[in-house]
């Protein structure tokens, strides 16, 4: 198949794709009967309606999995689940919108994408009236949590997708230490300068930590790569305020000396030369198999519950601890959680999501032509997200006595050891992926932020300012990340001088990132007003 060369001819010919699709199911005698409604929008209840719906997910929903048989009677719908890998979610949904393939319903990462999606006239307007009409619930506490939500789902001042507040990230990164090989090697607490993380990196790699007789350790790998840019006081991914503006942290001045540093270390053996691929080596995405297996000493992998011990009866997520726990027993209680480390100035930094992390739940084009069919599907989501606490843990973990129990917190205890991937095959958990509202999640999560509060996980932070996509930036940021990220590996790994940052500023800035830099500011001065 031969590439196409000129992308505004690849987004015409999916539009057009689309539109086809579009046209025929309009005109479809059948969609028609199977959709259900009145013309002003209102959905009616004694028609079952088919909704394609795609989530994301690790592994496939089987054929006749219970949970959908479960919503399909509850609601009287037909959820058409369409099985798209989360690892491979992005290239799998390019070439069903290529192919002319939009879901009723589907996730959309990052306001990048949104952006992109909108461009390619890939998404329905979601009038504001029908988001309250038909998922009140969904729209009053989301607005709740997070006052003016929608305004960041909008482009063209157009609302595009339900934003999805992303709870746990009141918590930065994890900054996780083997806590049994800072004790072999004679320090007694985790680091808090970046000079005291530079001691402990160079005897994790050099000190035998693991008293096996070998040099087959290293200090840290690919996710712990952050928390020393931040202590220059920028992250390279992130926009911050800086004299009252956005800049863009990977053309800081302060970056460069943060690469300096981490080509020494490069140099001198303490980061593990295969950090370009990362610590996973496939699976759940958050699995840290250099730092369980012992081939690396910190890691800021995944999320701070996923390395959390179990806290509770039924406790789940400890992703990272159970895994560690089947490997080495002792290692697992005796991780230590830091602080990430200050740097010359003081600062320091983790990445941090937001609370609003440019994630959303949108839907397909063709509802904008079918407004009672929009009307069912943003009901089905209210229900499942937003109508209650026994819904939404029904939606992430199966039926209640079957799958799961309530503990005397009322919160869910799963039943015969169930993994993720089991609630996925049974159609719950991801492939549902409820809106994450405070009044349903925190019944479940309150021990585990407790617990996460009560190990800093609060502090030390550094949250990317811009929420919002910016119009110029599905044009530019692809090909600047990738030359970031060339040019940043390049340093670090030493095939490229330091000079070579001076270089990727100046192609970053003519290549599109002047321009984006004016249209953030030009974003953030309305938004301060």
């Amino acid at each position: 198949m031969k590439k196409f060369q000129n992308k505004r001819a690849l987004a015409a010919i999916v539009a057009s794709l689309m539109l086809a699709s579009v046209a025929a199911g309009c005109s479809s005698s059948k969609e028609e009967k199977e959709t259900g409604g009145t013309k002003d929008g209102g959905a009616q209840s004694n028609k079952q309606v088919s909704i394609s719906w795609v989530s994301g997910q690790s592994t496939p929903v089987d054929a006749n999995a219970k949970m959908i048989k479960y919503w399909n009677e509850k609601l009287n719908v037909k959820l058409d689940i369409w099985n798209v890998e989360s690892n491979n979610f992005a290239e799998a949904m390019n070439l069903k919108f290529a192919s002319g393939e939009i879901p009723d319903r589907m996730v959309v990462n990052g306001f990048a994408m949104l952006q992109k999606y909108v461009d390619q006239d890939l998404l329905a307007e979601i009038p504001l009236e029908m988001l309250k009409k038909h998922a009140p619930n969904v729209y009053a506490k989301t607005e709740k949590e997070m006052p003016n939500a929608f305004e960041y789902a909008k482009i063209s001042g157009k609302i595009y997708g339900i934003p999805k507040l992303v709870m746990y990230d009141r918590f930065r990164a994890p900054v996780v230490w083997r806590g049994d090989w800072l004790k072999n090697v004679g320090i007694a607490k985790t680091p808090e300068t970046l000079e005291e993380f530079e001691q402990a990196i160079y005897k994790l790699a050099n000190g035998d930590p693991d008293k096996n007789g070998k040099k087959d350790t290293y200090g840290f790998s690919a996710s712990s790569l952050p928390m020393v840019y931040g202590a220059f006081g920028y992250l390279p991914d992130r926009w911050t305020e800086k004299d009252g503006k956005l800049v863009y942290g990977a053309v800081q001045p302060e970056i460069k000396e943060a690469l300096t540093l981490l080509n020494k270390w490069y140099k001198d053996g303490v980061i593990d030369p295969e950090f370009i691929t990362g610590e996973n080596n496939g699976g759940y995405w958050a699995l840290s198999h250099a730092f369980i297996n012992g081939r690396i000493g910190l890691t800021g992998l995944g999320v701070f519950y996923h390395w959390k011990p179990l806290l509770f009866e039924g406790d789940t997520a400890s992703h990272d601890y159970v895994e560690m726990k089947k490997v080495n027993a002792a290692a697992a209680d005796a991780m230590a959680y830091g602080m990430p480390p200050k740097g010359p100035t003081g600062k320091m930094g983790a990445p941090q999501g937001s609370l609003l992390n440019g994630n959303f739940i949108s839907l397909g084009k063709q509802l904008e032509k079918n407004p009672e069919k929009m009307a069912k599907v943003l009901e089905v989501i209210d229900t499942i997200s937003a109508s209650s606490y026994e819904n939404y843990v029904t939606a992430m973990f199966g039926i209640e006595g079957e799958d799961w129990t309530f503990n005397q917190d009322k919160a869910p205890v799963l039943k015969n050891n169930q993994t993720t991937q089991d609630l996925e095959k049974m159609g719950a958990n991801n492939v549902m992926e409820s809106l994450e509202l405070p009044e349903f999640s925190s019944v479940s999560m309150s021990k585990r932020n407790q617990w996460a509060a009560a190990n800093g996980f609060e502090k030390g932070g550094i949250r990317n300012q811009l929420l919002t996509a910016l119009p110029s930036q599905s044009k530019y940021q692809a090909e600047l990340q990738k030359l970031q990220d060339q040019t940043f590996i390049s340093i670090i790994a030493g095939d490229k001088p330091i000079s070579e940052f001076d270089e990727f500023v100046k192609k970053w800035r003519s290549g599109g990132g002047e321009q984006m830099e004016k249209e953030a500011n030009e974003w953030f001065s309305k938004l301060k007003k």
